[in-house]
């Protein structure tokens, strides 16, 4: 049986409808989709797909068995994962800080149905899904990336082009269709190395070296673990990060430290001020004059801190702004 997977992030759903559209009302695959969700969102991506596709479009369950001919979906804050003949659908721990991953999903693909898998990359931020269309590819499995220029955001297609030399690029009105035409022709692909599609188990035990950094989601200790010449980061729970990943996890793990620390030094500085006005109440001038200028030393470290926080979150949007405007000049 063959076996189609597609990782889609922000604007996944009008590409996703667009492939729908041309999929083969007798497609001879089963075709399982990650979409990036909100954890406390409702599933409203099979009722929007079956809108547009021939072939029914249903909630992935855990233990149902593998059938050619349906498309499943991922719920929210639940891994779809792959075995042989079924598939599972966990909660387990967060990767790249993603409850689905693409990257569980195309890995346990890759390791269980080897070159008998299409993998596809669609619109989305960030890398997820770069490293399991990587397995597919070691497995012998053919790698399908929507153009960067087509999606409506770029990142996630060019990393995949970074990191991997798919089997084509094309805009997402084709996309469907190739679908159509591999699903016939991907018998006569050759099989890679049927081991080198190992993924990542649900509960991995770390293999690699032990670094000094900890987990942003549990702050465990974290490995590095290098496979396939991919590095990524995981900690002991099973929490998983790419390069990319771990370094925006960890600025927003530092952002949130410092914000964290700005209030304890208003709060600091607003009971000194406090005990400061007391103290000149009774007349106890020593006192008085102590907690004032711990107060007004606290309101300097405070303003210092929060120029800082402010002014750097001032900085990201411009470049984040000026990085939009050359992406759009780039397109037009």
């Amino acid at each position: 049986m063959r076996i189609v997977v597609i990782g889609a992030s922000a604007g996944g759903v009008e590409a996703l409808k667009c492939i729908a559209d041309q999929l083969s009302p007798d497609i001879q695959a089963a075709i399982f989709v990650v979409m990036h969700l909100s954890p406390d969102s409702s599933s409203f991506l099979p009722a929007i797909l079956n809108r547009h596709s021939c072939v029914p479009v249903i909630q992935a369950e855990d233990g149902l068995p593998i059938e050619a001919g349906k498309i499943y979906i991922a719920p929210p804050d639940r891994h779809l994962l792959l075995e042989c003949k079924e598939m599972r659908v966990v909660r387990g721990p967060k990767h790249n800080r993603h409850r689905p991953a693409i990257d569980l999903l195309f890995r346990t693909a890759a390791r269980n149905h080897g070159p008998q898998v299409i993998g596809v990359i669609l619109t989305g931020f960030l890398d997820d899904g770069s490293s399991g269309l990587l397995a597919i590819k070691n497995a012998g499995g053919i790698a399908v990336v929507q153009d960067p220029v087509d999606a409506e955001v770029a990142s996630m297609p060019k990393s995949a082009l970074q990191q991997v030399q798919p089997d084509f690029c094309v805009p997402s009105s084709e996309i469907g269709g190739l679908i159509n035409q591999l699903v016939a022709q991907v018998e006569g692909k050759a099989m890679l190395a049927q081991q080198a599609g190992n993924g990542t188990p649900v509960k991995p035990s770390p293999k690699g070296t032990q670094t000094s950094f900890t987990c942003p989601d549990c702050h465990g200790a974290i490995w590095e673990v290098e496979e396939n010449a991919e590095v990524r980061f995981e900690c002991r729970v099973g929490h998983a990060y790419s390069p990319q990943g771990m370094q925006e996890a960890n600025e927003e793990d530092v952002e949130r430290s410092l914000w964290v620390a700005l209030r304890a030094l208003e709060e600091s500085a607003a009971l000194e001020q406090r005990l400061a006005d007391l103290s000149a109440e009774r007349k106890r001038e020593s006192a008085h004059n102590f907690y004032l200028q711990k107060a007004q030393s606290r309101k300097q470290h405070a303003s210092i801190l929060r120029d800082f926080l402010v002014g750097s979150k001032r900085r990201q949007s411009e470049v984040e702004g000026e990085e939009g405007k050359q992406e759009m000049e780039r397109v037009s």
